[in-house]
């Protein structure tokens, strides 16, 4: 188990994100930037086609039925004459209508939603009249503790030359 760890963290430090690479999501799409490149040498590519007209360092991106999805890549020369290319996978949902809630927006919800509840239960708690001068009243006839005799004299015993033979008067 510790190896394991041990190795998750080798290649966490291993691998480190692009630092000329930025994605932003907006409403109706993405915008992808390159941002080691120069506005005008920049050569951007989705799915392996090139898109003409594209030499700036950002790229809009549309979304298609709410999502947008493929492969982008942006492809320049830096300053020592090297070709230096960028990959971007993107699979997002992006909607018009939608809001995104920071973590203090949620919690400040949460904490709203508490104290509101707490409000109404301490409201109904005062509004509810208490009966703190009434007594417990007694039963008017006390219960028997045992049980009736083991011959009851309220039931007569079956006389079994009086009984049917019926198909169920055998059963007892």
């Amino acid at each position: 188990m510790i190896g394991t760890g041990l190795v998750f963290l080798m290649l966490t430090v291993l691998v480190s994100p692009a630092q000329s690479q930025e994605i932003s999501l907006a409403s109706d799409g993405a915008i992808l930037t390159c941002t080691g490149a120069e506005d005008g040498g920049v050569t951007w590519k989705k799915d392996s086609d090139v898109q003409s007209g594209e030499k700036n360092q950002t790229f809009p991106v549309r979304a298609a039925n709410g999502a947008v999805k493929g492969e982008f890549s942006c492809q320049y020369t830096d300053h020592t004459a090297q070709t230096v290319t960028h990959m971007f996978y993107l699979n997002a949902k992006v909607c018009e209508n939608c809001y995104e809630l920071s973590s203090f927006m949620v919690i400040a919800i949460v904490f709203g939603d508490l104290v509101i509840t707490g409000a109404v239960i301490l409201g109904v708690y005062v509004c509810v009249p208490k009966n703190t001068g009434s007594t417990q009243k007694k039963a008017s006839k006390p219960r028997t503790q045992s049980a009736p005799p083991v011959p009851n004299p309220d039931y007569q015993e079956l006389n079994q030359r009086s009984r049917t033979t019926d198909v169920y008067s055998a059963l007892k």
